[in-house]
């Protein structure tokens, strides 16, 4: 059996950034997220539509449950792939208030 094959094994990314679209068009809660230090703040290099689709992670005890997101929160979350970052998930919501 392989023991370094398994998530978080060699490298388990955390990660926080800013939803930037809450328009799934599989309806299903995912967001595109611009993780800080992780993509460029300059949209003309990286546009929000090119970002990955960032998955809800949902309680074990109602995972029927979904609270919308707004374009503005900030998320903290994990990269399942790692270092790739390429899917990301979200664990929760940070509060906060807009300036």
């Amino acid at each position: 059996m392989d023991q370094d094959n398994f998530l978080g094994a060699k490298a388990f990314v955390w990660w926080v950034g800013e939803v930037v679209n809450i328009a799934d068009p599989t309806a299903i809660g995912r967001c595109q997220v611009r993780i800080f230090g992780h993509h460029t703040d300059n949209e003309s290099l990286l546009p929000n539509s090119d970002l990955p689709w960032a998955h809800p992670m949902k309680s074990i005890n109602n995972s029927t449950a979904n609270s919308p997101l707004e374009e503005g929160n900030w998320v903290v979350g994990f990269f399942m792939d790692g270092h790739s970052g390429q899917f990301p998930i979200m664990m929760g919501v940070l509060p906060g208030l807009k300036q």
